[in-house]
């Protein structure tokens, strides 16, 4: 039998939620057919996210706005796509991870439901 300790296990979830976060991306992204692959979009999601966090300590006036459009040049630059693309491509991203935030939570609730977990 395996056992995993706290920080392993700490891993393994961060691990998971990044592969995930990554996906209505790379979706997004095919569905406009941009030119991208999995590995690839896993290498933009972790870049942009690394830009993004610095910008928001660089700066503190206006960061919704200015990150918007930074990821929005992240995407154009990085899957070759036009501003417009990029920008609906940063759209169905947004739509998608509110869509399956939803479904998880549904889940979770229901899989805390069960007997085995009250």
């Amino acid at each position: 039998m395996v056992i995993l300790d706290t920080n392993a296990i700490k891993i393994i979830i961060i691990l998971v939620t990044f592969i995930l976060s990554a996906m209505p991306l790379h979706r997004a992204v095919k569905f406009l057919k941009g030119k991208t692959n999995f590995p690839k979009t896993l290498l933009i999601t972790l870049v942009s996210g690394l830009i993004i966090s610095i910008l928001s300590s660089l700066i503190k006036i206006y960061i919704g706005i200015i990150s918007s459009i930074v990821l929005i040049w992240i995407y154009k630059k990085s899957f070759k796509l036009k501003w417009t693309k990029a920008f609906i491509v940063w759209i169905i991203q947004i739509i998608l991870i509110i869509i399956s935030s939803i479904i998880f939570g549904l889940l979770i609730s229901i899989i805390l439901k069960l007997p085995f977990f009250s």
